[in-house]
């Protein structure tokens, strides 16, 4: 069945009035965040879809793409974007976004990606190539600190530093809807994934701590993530279960097995069903 590169391959959904969630393939999310003046995407997925024309229909703002991290699912398309933005710490020695930017672990995962999606019998966008599929570097993009403020105009975001799953990771809060586009700050199952180059448990843990204090002073009651549905009101308590999962980690009391994951082994512990992978 026939299926464009656009809406047809990304589902789109709108999360508030001019928010949206878009996902790519099983569990690839990026947000969309539109503003009177500039609008701002958050992640670039896979880069199996034409991401820019879609955003480009949806908004009819200048868009600046503002990346979590280099992880090689939120980098896919970033070459569409003129305006490019990442933490300092996320760049390669060149200043680069690049699939191999910061280490080789993710060469191979677009390969993999679609060896799966085949096998499962799933369909590709009409004149996608996987014979040609590759991920093309940011050779300038813009560094970021983690405190800066961005005018959507109507809206601000600003960027945080959340350290851990990688070490520049940023989110993004929106003070005035009460959002916070967490990125990788909680992976897929509701878990955590420190067993990767520069994943670091004892960052992690400020990262939570920072995290709690910040709802608990009312500054967000939305958790927007990559791999998982919004997180909202009550359903924020997992920020204390990872939390203390975490602690536990750091002070040695905490069981766990030695599991083989795509990246070599890992430590896997389990805490009310979320599982956190750190390294051997």
């Amino acid at each position: 069945m026939p299926m464009n590169s656009t809406d047809e391959w990304y589902d789109t959904e709108a999360i508030s009035d001019g928010t949206y969630r878009i996902l790519e393939g099983p569990y690839y999310g990026m947000y969309l965040a539109a503003g009177a003046e500039r609008s701002y995407l958050v992640d670039a997925g896979i880069g199996v879809g034409d991401l820019r024309a879609l955003v480009e229909g949806l908004v009819d703002t200048p868009v600046t793409l503002l990346l979590t991290h280099w992880h090689w699912d939120h980098i896919g398309n970033a070459a569409q974007f003129d305006d490019v933005r990442i933490h300092e710490r996320e760049r390669s020695p060149a200043g680069r976004v690049a699939l191999d930017g910061r280490s080789e672990e993710f060469l191979g995962r677009p390969a993999n990606f679609l060896r799966r999606w085949q096998a499962a019998g799933k369909a590709l966008p009409d004149g996608f190539d996987a014979d040609d599929y590759t991920i093309e570097p940011v050779e300038t993009p813009t560094p970021l600190s983690g405190d800066e403020t961005f005018d959507l105009g109507g809206r601000t975001l600003e960027s945080l530093h959340l350290p851990g799953h990688s070490p520049g990771q940023l989110g993004f809060l929106d003070r005035q809807s009460g959002i916070l586009y967490g990125g990788d700050v909680i992976h897929v199952e509701e878990g955590l994934y420190v067993h990767l180059e520069g994943g670091d448990v004892h960052a992690y843990l400020e990262t939570f701590e920072r995290l709690r204090e910040l709802r608990d002073a009312g500054v967000f009651e939305t958790l927007l993530t990559s791999h998982n549905p919004p997180f909202v009101g009550a359903e924020l308590a997992i920020l204390d279960r990872l939390e203390d999962g975490l602690r536990r980690i750091v002070d040695g009391d905490a069981d766990y097995e030695v599991v083989e994951t795509d990246w070599g082994d890992a430590r896997r512990y389990e805490f009310g069903g979320s599982p956190v992978f750190t390294e051997p």
